[in-house]
């Protein structure tokens, strides 16, 4: 109200409230957080408080993020500063990778170092060298092919007369090729 004047005027001079920031807890009491006014850090301190030292600069690809705890399980995009679920990936608003992609973990390696040599022949050991004897010298009649407990083709070489000679020298090149011990 002015004292030279006769007017009264009925607005009532009102103050601006306060703003609190959510996330840090910082108070500004020009009620814009925008504006040059100073952060007050508690209700109980009324008088502006010093400004830090300024930090070191960021690198020019980051983006500053704002402080302060999180518990509502949201995060901080590293790239927009833009609030995103916690266990994002990737930044909803701006797409940018923010955590490293969790890969499933490496099978472990298995090495069997038993060394079975239980190799059980199925069959009876049998020799070469008188299978080979029987072949050439009795071979026509079968022989070796009793020998080594194959009576039905041993029947078969008798009235054949080695199944013509064919079936005798066949087998015995198939002898000759085998181990000096086998097994039928």
């Amino acid at each position: 109200m002015d004292n030279n004047s006769s007017r009264v005027s009925l607005k009532k001079e009102t103050k601006p409230t306060p703003w609190t920031d959510p996330v840090t807890g910082e108070i500004y009491p020009g009620g814009n957080p925008n504006a040059v006014s100073e952060p007050i850090l508690s209700q109980n301190i009324q008088q502006p408080v010093a400004a830090p030292a300024p930090a070191p600069a960021a690198p020019e690809t980051a983006t500053q993020m704002p402080q302060g705890i999180i518990n509502d399980g949201m995060k901080y995009c590293k790239f927009c500063a833009a609030r995103i679920p916690q266990n994002a990936v990737f930044c909803v608003h701006c797409g940018c990778q923010v955590e490293q992609i969790q890969t499933a973990p490496p099978q472990p390696i298995i090495i069997n170092n038993n060394n079975n040599n239980n190799n059980i022949a199925a069959g009876r050991p049998k020799s070469k060298l008188v299978a080979l004897l029987l072949c050439f010298f009795l071979g026509c009649v079968g022989a070796h092919r009793f020998y080594e407990g194959k009576i039905g083709t041993g029947i078969l070489w008798l009235f054949t007369g080695g199944l013509f000679a064919i079936g005798w020298l066949v087998d015995f090149i198939i002898l000759l090729c085998k181990p000096s011990t086998y097994y039928v």
